[in-house]
């Protein structure tokens, strides 16, 4: 993720007119920002002074945020404040503008000044209007290691304090702002790329993921100048966040990882590979909101999708991607890649991730790979330091091509729709020495521009790729073939952003959690040790029918007093006694017979359905498990089975449930992953060829 301000001026200054006039620096030199800070750690408080470059008669505003303006001059001249006046401060300057400032940061969700960890991304510092080039000098007590954004960093000490002087220079805009860090507890690795200084600091508990992490970064940094040029600063530093957020984020010239991320158990589960990509999308050159943010989508298809296509799994991670945007956005949530500034929640993080990434992915097939990475390489060249949209990616591919994309752009980027295909009609028939493959496909809505991959398998071996041009609802192709086809495959591996088939679908917690209809079927034995988990889905409102009775509670809002009733299961035979019954396994068969269009959710080991829909199942090992299965008799829908060991078991881990929404099979312990497994749904939308005569 580009790290940006959270905070609620982001949209004003977007807008401002002298933000968007310093968008222009690229090839200027932008005023200055001069900002020195110190630190009373037992009092979490911090003391300052900025000194900003203005021209005389320039418009000058200023965010404080939680801050305590002390002192603001200009040119010299005092300019007395009112401190109820809200943000922002507006004036006019008469030169140099001087401000002194404090605050005291605790308490806060993003910044922290504490006794081990400083965190500072916030209105931390005077937030002026604007364009600047920052340079910081931070004193804090000598235990503490520091980072901000610098190519070149200078650390003196003197009586028990520590200074670093941090220097930048690059443009910076106002909302993006400059961050610090720092922690008395990192343990850390500095190494050199070339002409690139590197340095890991990770917590001293992973200390010995030090290494690892060295030999990724530079990895990572070498495959990513060989696609898109030289790395653009001459630092990379990977930092451990000291406080416990569940994302990361990419800065000029350093990333801040998540713990989760510097623990993940794989490389492909961490975000470091994504974050360093961003040194180019998104810091290199900057993303303009107003024409869309593109930056999320170029890093994730340069770093895990192009990871994954080194490890032959890239149409895996496609199919995964398709199923969760089409499981959660839909048509009910879409709305265009011109819009998307930020992941504000999971159906915008879907929309300018998963569908950015596809897009660029669908554009490097249309264009082909010599003019793909020379596309991308002329957009990196031609917008450094500057903010660019979708519009300057067409133009610079445009350029790179010789062709009119506006057609693409506009279909993709702008548009919504979301195709579902299908093969209605694959048949084969006589021709002389030759085989007629006659086929029918559909698309729902019509209208969209597609250049489908068709796999054609053949009787004697072997197989062929036919690339269909579709456009309308119903289309016939016949192609002349010297071998006979016997199967088709549509679109093998997930080059086209479209709605995946039911027998498609991937059978994943996410999968899982996105159902419109889910029953969950709990023996009496485990469901008081499944309480939290079976309480997490009523509070979704998701239908729950226990084990041979149905538990009733009030919807929310009402007053009604919670009750439980039992009565015979829908599958009971009429005259059941209305208690609970105990389903003997032969009936568990029939019962599960009866479950077609709803996805099910098993509780424990020893379920009799496990049985009657899979026969014998291997589940993983662990305090707390789920494994999600592809429906039998229900292709579109999935069963899910937990395991616990003890209550407390489901308590600690089911919540993790939502932070690994790609896996299949997942095991915890005491709310820890400890194993996890990946499964795919079919893949493509394949048929076998009818023989016709």
């Amino acid at each position: 993720m580009k790290a940006r301000m959270t905070i609620g001026i982001a949209a004003a200054l977007l807008v401002a007119a002298l933000a968007v006039a310093g968008m222009t620096f690229a090839s200027e030199s932008p005023p200055t920002y001069d900002l020195k800070v110190a630190f009373d750690i037992p009092r979490s408080r911090i003391t300052g002074t900025a000194t900003v470059d203005a021209q005389k008669g320039a418009k000058f505003s200023v965010w404080r945020g939680d801050l305590r303006i002390v002192s603001l001059t200009t040119g010299g001249r005092r300019v007395r404040l009112d401190p109820e006046q809200p943000d922002p401060l507006s004036l006019q300057a008469d030169g140099v503008v001087l401000i002194e400032f404090e605050g005291i940061v605790r308490g806060k969700d993003v910044d922290i000044i504490g006794e081990d960890a400083i965190v500072l991304r916030d209105i931390w510092y005077p937030v002026v209007e604007g364009t600047y080039r920052y340079h910081l000098t931070a004193t804090l007590p000598r235990d503490f290691v520091a980072v901000s954004e610098a190519d070149t960093v200078k650390r003196t000490e003197t009586r028990g304090q520590a200074t670093y002087s941090f220097d930048l220079p690059y443009p910076q805009r106002d909302w993006d702002g400059i961050t610090f860090v720092a922690s008395r507890e990192w343990a850390s690795r500095s190494g050199k790329y070339k002409d690139i200084d590197l340095a890991v600091h990770v917590h001293r508990r992973n200390a010995e993921r030090l290494d690892e992490m060295m030999r990724d970064t530079q990895r990572y940094v070498e495959r990513l100048e060989g696609l898109l040029g030289t790395y653009p600063f001459k630092r990379l530093v990977v930092v451990e966040n000291p406080v416990p957020i569940t994302y990361s984020l990419s800065m000029f010239t350093y990333v801040l990882l998540s713990q989760r991320s510097v623990a993940a158990p794989s490389p492909e589960d961490s975000a470091l590979n994504h974050e360093i990509a961003h040194e180019w999308f998104g810091n290199l050159v900057l993303a303009d909101d107003e024409g869309g943010n593109w930056a999320e989508g170029l890093a994730s298809y340069f770093s895990d999708h192009l990871e994954n296509e080194r490890l032959g799994r890239a149409w895996e991670r496609r199919q995964r991607m398709m199923n969760v945007y089409q499981h959660n956005v839909g048509d009910r949530a879409a709305f265009p890649l011109s819009g998307f500034t930020a992941a504000d929640d999971r159906n915008a993080r879907l929309v300018g991730y998963a569908k950015s990434a596809i897009v660029i992915h669908m554009l490097r097939r249309l264009v082909g790979d010599e003019e793909f990475l020379r596309g991308i390489r002329d957009f990196v060249t031609a917008n450094r330091f500057r903010a660019a949209s979708w519009t300057d990616i067409r133009h610079s591919f445009e350029r790179a091509t010789g062709r009119d994309l506006g057609w693409f752009f506009n279909q993709w980027v702008e548009g919504v729709t979301m195709p579902e295909l299908a093969l209605q009609r694959a048949a084969v028939a006589a021709a002389g020495d030759k085989h007629e493959l006659r086929l029918t496909l559909t698309q729902q809505p019509p209208g969209s521009l597609l250049s489908v991959p068709l796999t054609v398998y053949f009787e004697r071996g072997g197989s062929d790729v036919i690339n269909l041009q579709i456009s309308g609802e119903r289309q016939e192709f016949r192609f002349l073939l010297n071998e006979k086809p016997v199967r088709v495959v549509l679109d093998e591996n997930y080059d086209v952003f479209r709605r995946l088939t039911p027998a498609e679908v991937p059978p994943m917690i996410d999968t899982l959690l996105t159902r419109q209809r889910v029953t969950l079927l709990a023996p009496p034995g485990e469901e008081a040790k499944f309480r939290a988990l079976i309480d997490a889905f009523e509070r979704n409102e998701l239908p729950m029918a226990l084990y041979g009775w149905f538990e009733e509670r009030p919807r929310k809002g009402s007053s009604a007093t919670a009750g439980t009733r039992f009565r015979s299961p829908p599958w009971a035979p009429a005259g059941a006694p209305g208690t609970r019954p105990e389903l003997r396994a032969e009936r568990a068969a029939a019962a599960a017979a009866q479950t077609t269009g709803t996805s099910l959710i098993l509780f424990g080991a020893d379920h009799p359905f496990i049985t009657a829909l899979f026969g014998r199942l291997d589940l993983p090992r662990g305090g707390f498990t789920v494994t999600v299965l592809k429906h039998p008799r229900s292709p579109g829908d999935v069963v899910a089975i937990f395991t616990a060991s003890s209550k407390a078991e489901v308590d600690a881990g089911y919540r993790e449930l939502i932070n690994h929404p790609r896996y299949s099979s997942a095991a915890f312990n005491a709310g820890k992953l400890i194993w996890y497994d990946l499964r795919q749904g079919q893949r493509g939308i394949s048929s076998a060829v009818k023989v016709e005569r």
